[in-house]
């Protein structure tokens, strides 16, 4: 590859993750405001909490659209989009009158989040070359954590010292300088043949010869006849649900089934977390050296499975809890870029290599789902004292996603 296409795919990829990251530096926004918010407009946690149903119930429904958007309209065109309604929420947000005003702001909020998944990895497949996708899949995720780390700091500080309101207008300005070099480097998101290889007029990406489409799509919604696709999305339902048990509710779990203190518990989540992100860099090398996606997905998560396992038994020693914690969250974070790669060989063999926005975006509300459904139903069994039958759900749970993996598979065979 040339020299000029390799920084071309460096460019991109960074972009793309800056972008990830302003994408899930925005869930962050509001809920660190809070302590300033609810006084000023006399509101309660139960009205907050209604304020961020409205972003995630959006940002829901709405990723599903925009992948369909992002395939008819263009990529490029719907990512600019959602980060301009990023940056006019913010904008908002800083001169909010009263408590009503909040739901715009997360209507317009949950819109502008929707489609960083569909358009970033339609961009990445498109764009990407296929020998770096895997790093471009890592360092996605990656980015998109360190969105969610910074915002509370900065939220916070920006809060203490000059208000809410001014710390809401600091978030729409990091929106807008995001926007203002995307806007700069338009053109490296247009399909150039030269440095990638275009196959054929339409400006799609290189596709491998054994990967031709089964079936090209037909309607916006063919794609959801194709069983290979619903299995994706109920890997993402079964890999949230278990993780959303994990992260949610572990410290609280330990602390019954292990009697360790909250601390302690925090610091098992913390290792988890640790772990996950290692896991997600190593994750890129074997995502590059293994083709069988699949293999690498089911057997990194297998080890995760292990480790639930272990947990559900509540018999292992305290001190166990931390490398426990470490090592489930290390095969997590090693399945997530052969993840993504699975769903993309999915999508360029059953579907069609115009689809790849639809796919991410239908897929990845598989993610949503499991996340909105995990708390309830974890509450639930917590409420009446299983602590332990919450563990075992989360292990099941992994188990749904290991089996549904091992179902694509077999579907693409």
């Amino acid at each position: 590859m040339s020299s000029i296409a390799r920084q071309r795919d460096v460019l991109l990829i960074t972009l793309l993750g800056l972008g990830h990251s302003i994408s899930h530096f925005f869930q962050l926004v509001i809920p660190p405001l809070f302590p300033w918010i609810m006084p000023e407009f006399g509101l309660n946690f139960t009205q907050m909490g209604a304020v961020m149903t409205v972003f995630f119930i959006t940002s829901t429904v709405g990723q599903a659209a925009s992948g369909i958007i992002s395939d008819r309209w263009g990529a490029k065109k719907t990512l600019f989009t959602g980060i301009s309604l990023l940056t006019v929420a913010g904008l908002i947000l800083s001169l909010s009158p009263n408590y009503y005003t909040l739901f715009l702001v997360t209507f317009l909020a949950g819109l502008g989040n929707s489609v960083f998944h569909p358009t970033d990895y339609s961009l990445m497949n498109r764009l990407v070359s296929a020998d770096r996708l895997p790093f471009a899949f890592s360092i996605h995720l990656v980015m998109g954590n360190v969105g969610w780390a910074v915002a509370p700091v900065m939220m916070v500080a920006v809060a203490s010292v000059f208000g809410w309101r001014t710390a809401a207008l600091s978030a729409a300005a990091v929106a807008g300088l995001v926007l203002t070099s995307f806007i700069f480097a338009r053109r490296l998101f247009d399909l150039d043949p030269a440095l990638h290889n275009i196959d054929g007029p339409d400006g799609n990406s290189r596709i491998q010869k054994t990967q031709t489409p089964v079936a090209e799509e037909g309607s916006s919604f063919a794609f959801l006849l194709t069983p290979a696709v619903w299995l994706c999305f109920g890997f993402f339902f079964f890999n949230s649900f278990a993780l959303s048990i994990l992260q949610n509710f572990s410290p609280s779990i330990f602390g019954k089934i292990y009697h360790v203190a909250h601390e302690s518990a925090t610091v098992a989540l913390t290792c988890y977390l640790i772990g996950n992100g290692v896991g997600v860099l190593i994750g890129a090398w074997l995502a590059k050296l293994f083709t069988d996606s699949e293999r690498v997905v089911a057997l990194c998560l297998s080890v995760s499975f292990a480790m639930a396992c272990l947990l559900a038994t509540g018999a292992i020693p305290t001190w166990s809890l931390f490398p426990v914690m470490t090592v489930l969250g290390l095969g997590c974070g090693l399945a997530n870029p052969s993840r993504d790669m699975m769903i993309r060989s999915t999508c360029m063999q059953k579907v069609g290599k115009n689809s790849f926005g639809r796919v991410y975006g239908f897929t990845y509300c598989g993610m949503d789902f499991g996340q909105t459904l995990a708390p309830l139903a974890a509450g639930a069994l917590l409420d009446i004292g299983q602590y332990s039958a919450a563990l075992i759900l989360m292990a099941l749970m992994q188990l749904g996603a290991i089996l549904t993996t091992v179902g694509v598979k077999k579907q693409r065979s």
